[in-house]
C-alpha cells in the first residue's frame, strides 16, 4: 500500500521534496510518469539560486540538493553522455588536488568547457544542459576564487551524487 502512494492524479510535490527528498517516492513517481520538470522546478530554482554557497552547505543539504538537481535533470531529459566530459574532468582534477597540485587552471578549463557544451546544445537537450550549467557554473566560479582541496571535494561529491541519482531515477545514457 505504501509503495503506490504517488498514483493519485494530482501529485503533492511537497511529500516528495520537503523537508528532504523521498528518493524511492521520486523514483516511483518517474516510473508512473507522475513527475514532470514543472513540479520540480521551484525546488531546483532555490538550489540554483544559492549554488555558489555549496562549500558552506552541510553534508545532508548537499546530498538532498543533489537528489533534487538529479530529478530535475531527468525530467529535463538530460543524457549521461552529455556530461561525461565534465565528470571525467572533475575526476582528473580531484586526483590532482589530492596530490597537492594547483587546480585553478583546470577549474577555469572546466568552466569554459561546461559553457561550450551548454552553448552548442540544440533542440530539447539545450534546456537540460543549460539547467546543469545553471547549477554548476556558480559553484565552479567560487572554487576558482578559493581552489582548496576541501571545497573541491565537496563539489566533486555533489557532482557524483547528481550523476548517480540521475541514473537511479531513470536518466538515459
Amino acid at each position: 500500500m505504501e509503495r503506490h502512494r504517488y498514483r493519485a492524479s494530482v501529485l503533492d510535490a511537497s511529500k516528495l521534496f520537503e523537508p528532504y527528498p523521498d528518493i524511492i517516492g521520486i523514483k516511483e513517481a518517474f516510473e508512473h510518469r507522475k513527475l514532470g520538470w514543472d513540479v520540480i522546478k521551484p525546488y531546483y530554482d532555490k538550489i540554483a539560486e544559492n549554488a555558489k554557497t555549496l562549500p558552506k552547505w552541510d553534508p545532508e543539504k548537499r546530498f538532498a540538493d543533489a537528489v533534487v538537481v538529479a530529478a530535475y535533470l531527468v525530467a529535463q531529459d538530460l543524457k549521461t553522455n552529455q556530461v561525461r566530459k565534465i565528470l571525467d574532468m572533475a575526476r582528473s582534477i580531484e586526483l590532482k588536488s589530492r596530490r597537492g597540485d594547483n587546480i585553478k587552471e583546470d577549474l577555469i578549463k572546466m568552466r569554459f568547457l561546461l559553457a561550450y557544451i551548454a552553448g552548442k546544445a540544440t533542440g530539447k537537450s539545450r534546456y537540460s544542459i543549460e539547467a546543469f550549467h545553471k547549477v554548476l557554473d556558480p559553484i565552479i566560479a567560487e572554487l576558482i576564487k578559493e581552489p582548496s582541496l576541501e571545497n573541491f571535494e565537496k563539489f566533486y561529491e555533489f557532482l557524483q551524487a547528481v550523476v548517480a541519482y540521475h541514473k537511479f531515477f531513470g536518466g538515459k545514457d
